[in-house]
């Protein structure tokens, strides 16, 4: 029972680690997605953030950094929302962690 409890509190460490810089979300509907050769996603909602202390707030980004099949399944999402202007939230860290420049998407539901 002991190793049951000790593994379940490493898997708990490692998902909290995994979203710590992830502490916001918006909601809107998608107005641009732009998409480069680079693997930069570039957006906007509605209602964009209009400061960020660190990164350029005119965009969201999905950065180059992030996995392929991660960056997919978010434009995916992205474009589903834009076609049928349904609303989006989209989770970033509203005092940090740029992607390319601009505002980091960690997520997109």
């Amino acid at each position: 029972m002991k190793k049951i409890i000790f593994i379940l509190s490493l898997m708990l460490v490692n998902i909290n680690s995994s979203y710590a810089n992830y502490n916001d979300n918006v909601t809107g509907e998608v107005t641009y997605v732009m998409t480069y050769t680079s693997g930069l996603i570039l957006f906007r909602i509605n209602n964009q953030p209009t400061s960020h202390p660190t990164c350029k707030s005119d965009y969201f980004a999905i950065a180059t950094d992030v996995k392929d099949v991660a960056a997919s399944r978010m434009l995916s999402r992205l474009l589903v929302a834009h076609t049928t202007r349904a609303p989006v939230t989209i989770g970033f860290d509203n005092s940090g962690g740029c992607g390319n420049g601009y505002i980091r998407v960690y997520r997109v539901g």
